[in-house]
């Protein structure tokens, strides 16, 4: 992925994160960027591509992922702090706004509606994202996996999951809560059934050091205050 997102002049503290933070570091970083006139360059990947770019030297100042990838990023250097945790997110099933979601409450609900959807779309696997690859094994497990893969539409990062729906081409999306949460135009329709369900728990942590040192320590600070707490909350994070 390469997608970004620039708050003020984008010249300075540059943000490497999941596209499941993404609506919650946005609102973070414009209201950092209003306290400390310090812009702040948001860039987005999948959990596994944020632990290669680490590992190459990236550069960021920030990295923000799953729990267990930014625990990796620090266990091997390429961080000086410690995780921030931030908050957890389920998978759920998006639909338009104002569409009415399939039952998907039970796992033999759930499979009926897979194989009922004219179009679906979910995380790609090979791009490394927390719910792409956890999905692909619910699917495989379920037997579901090559009776929907015809009509499913595989996209690289949960936002992109669920732009394939707000733009008509998928009848609903399958990602993480929090990433359904920062599409305009859907909403949750249904979690994903209590026995094939998945918390993931999301943190934050510094990148090396380097001259954006200071600024990277006010950022952490900032979304580990009040108004941090708030845009995580907005954005569907629960208690981690």
């Amino acid at each position: 992925m390469s997608e970004q997102t620039i708050i003020g002049d984008g010249k300075g503290l540059d943000v490497l994160c999941a596209s499941a933070v993404r609506a919650a570091l946005t609102d973070c970083a414009r209201s950092f960027e209003n306290a400390t006139r310090v812009g702040v360059t948001l860039r987005f990947d999948t959990s596994g591509g944020i632990n290669k770019r680490a590992a190459a030297d990236d550069g960021a100042d920030i990295f923000s992922s799953s729990l267990e990838s930014i625990e990796d990023i620090c266990a091997s250097g390429f961080s000086d702090g410690s995780p921030l945790t931030l908050g957890s997110s389920r998978i759920a099933l998006g639909v338009r706004a104002g569409e009415t979601a399939p039952d998907i409450s039970t796992t033999a609900k759930f499979r009926e509606a897979l194989l009922a959807a004219k179009a679906l779309s979910r995380g790609d696997p090979a791009g490394g994202g927390t719910a792409g690859n956890y999905l692909h094994g619910v699917l495989e497990r379920l037997g579901l996996l090559e009776p929907t893969l015809a009509k499913t539409i595989l996209r690289v990062g949960g936002y992109n999951v669920m732009k394939e729906v707000a733009e008509r081409r998928a009848d609903f999306g399958l990602t993480q809560s929090t990433e359904i949460a920062a599409v305009a135009g859907v909403k949750i329709g249904a979690w994903l059934p209590d026995e094939l369900q998945v918390v993931t728990v999301y943190a934050l942590a510094r990148g090396g050091k380097g001259p954006n040192a200071e600024a990277a320590r006010a950022f952490v600070a900032h979304v580990a205050g009040p108004e941090g707490a708030a845009a995580f909350a907005r954005a569907g994070f629960a208690p981690a």
